[in-house]
């Protein structure tokens, strides 16, 4: 085969280079790997309702449920689990559905019993003894299940009785983790998933806890990034699960993966702390939004979506209306997108364009043209037998380069900002550049972003004040985008 030409391998490096720089990174994983739902065992009692719904889950294609398996139901009145007894017949009918249905259960550990803390409060830490024992015996009685979640929004004082405290959960998780160990189970213990917005906030509370040790204790470290906006919004939870995941790197547990055990939003008339009204519509965007984002970070495990089904049929209350499917069983649009998402159906995100630009007048330099500057340089004639000094020869060169040179007056516009592709750290990618001009169409010029950031500046005489646009054209992952900054004359000159 003969050599390949110098200037096609040019152009082959460029195009490649080109097209490195403008892909996005692949997903880290398919969107079923992840997807869950959340059920409550006090909705499955009736055996028939029950083998809907776990039929409805697997038809999805999701491969999580996450239960809650309340410790009061098996031992309501007293320790009896350690004596080989306990009400286990409404959990084994759950778990035994979820079998049955190919689906993988994180089981939540919580629901104290009034004998078994001080408080007598469903969500006040138990007594060390009589958890280990009830926790014991859930393994070994459901070897299959491979998670649990330990508590539920331990940083919640809905959930933490009389009132928050990491000392007590890392407590509670270090008798887990104990008897996990004892009874040689290769179940994964996640940290009760932590919400945000409430008494302590979640950078705070992941502190405390790896302070006291918590973070060697566990397999999974849960988060519930519910939020007002668009999980794609800057300001979503969603989009700060980076931050956590780079704080446990700085905390020794770079290998600690999120599990998101809760996420979601509900459809209501009315706005709520979840956000703004939404339709079903909205919800299902919502929903692919999610997933499209997850599915990007090979760090996250798990995504629960909150919840299968609406847990009432009040119109205007937010905590009734979450589900995938109504309260009759019927299907939302959510339940099809759930379902579309898992098959390999990918939501494009929306990306966020910030950007400054400004405009000054410049004196520059221009040298004349060769033949132009040779007419002025050209040296006088002397007489042969009278040749000019070395020191005459630099002065006239010099006002020969003088009278060549001329200065010309241009404007400069600096164009400078961030991209940001969600779920995609520091990207690389091209933009366009449109600047105004005083007569005829934009000028158009291709810029490069790299690591997020891009910089240039344009100079032209024709250039002038007005509006500065940048596109960028998208993707298969991102959608297109365009935005505007208005420049305006400066007096600054530079020279």
């Amino acid at each position: 085969m003969g050599t390949v030409p110098r200037r096609l391998l040019t152009f082959v490096v460029a195009v490649v280079v080109l097209a490195l720089l403008a892909a996005p990174a692949a997903h880290a994983r398919p969107a079923r790997d992840i997807a869950g739902v959340a059920l409550h065992p006090w909705q499955l009692q009736n055996s028939s309702v029950r083998e809907r719904v776990f039929a409805g889950v697997a038809a999805t294609g999701a491969q999580w449920v996450r239960v809650d398996m309340p410790w009061n139901w098996v031992e309501e009145r007293g320790p009896t689990v350690k004596w080989g007894h306990g009400s286990w017949g409404a959990l084994d009918a759950v778990v035994n559905s979820a079998d049955r249905h190919g689906l993988k259960v994180i089981g939540i550990l919580g629901f104290t019993p009034r004998w078994a803390s001080d408080s007598g409060d469903p969500w006040a830490y138990p007594y060390a003894r009589p958890f280990e024992d009830f926790f014991t015996a859930a393994l070994r009685r459901y070897p299959q299940i491979p998670a649990w979640e330990l508590w539920n929004e331990p940083n919640f004082s809905r959930f933490s009785k009389p009132g928050p405290d990491p000392g007590k959960f890392v407590e509670f998780m270090r008798s887990a983790r104990r008897v996990r160990d004892g009874v040689g189970s290769q179940a994964k213990l996640i940290s009760g998933g932590l919400a945000p917005g409430v008494d302590i906030d979640i950078f705070t509370w992941l502190n405390e806890v790896a302070i006291r040790g918590g973070l060697s204790l566990i397999d999974g470290f849960g988060v519930h990034p519910y939020s007002v906006v668009d999980p794609d919004d800057p300001r979503s939870w969603m989009m700060k699960l980076e931050m956590i995941h780079n704080r446990l790197a700085e905390l020794g547990r770079p290998d600690l993966p999120l599990w998101l055990t809760e996420y979601g939003s509900p459809t209501t008339q009315a706005a709520s702390g979840y956000g703004p009204p939404l339709n079903d519509q909205q919800q299902a965007d919502r929903l692919r939004n999610a997933f499209a984002l997850a599915t990007r970070f090979d760090w996250i495990e798990n995504l629960t979506w909150y919840e299968y089904r609406d847990s009432c049929d009040e119109a205007l209350d937010p905590e009734c209306n979450f589900g995938l499917v109504h309260l009759d069983l019927s299907g939302k649009p959510s339940y099809d997108a759930f379902r579309e998402v898992i098959a390999g159906a990918t939501a494009k995100l929306r990306p966020q364009l910030t950007l400054t630009s400004r405009i000054r007048a410049a004196r520059l330099p221009a040298r004349r043209s060769a033949a132009r500057a040779s007419k002025f340089a050209a040296p006088a004639k002397h007489k042969a037998s009278k040749r000019p000094s070395a020191k005459r020869k630099a002065s006239k060169r010099k006002r020969a380069k003088r009278r060549a040179m001329k200065t010309r007056t241009v404007n400069r516009i600096t164009v400078s900002g961030a991209l940001t592709l969600p779920g995609t750290p520091w990207p690389n990618a091209f933009i366009k550049v449109l600047l105004p001009r005083r007569s005829g169409p934009r000028k158009a010029v291709a810029i490069v972003v790299k690591e997020g950031y891009f910089w240039a500046r344009f100079e032209g005489p024709e250039l002038r004040s007005g509006t500065v646009e940048v596109r960028y054209s998208g993707s298969d992952v991102y959608l297109p985008l365009t935005a505007q900054v208005q420049v305006v004359s400066s007096a600054t000159t530079k020279r």
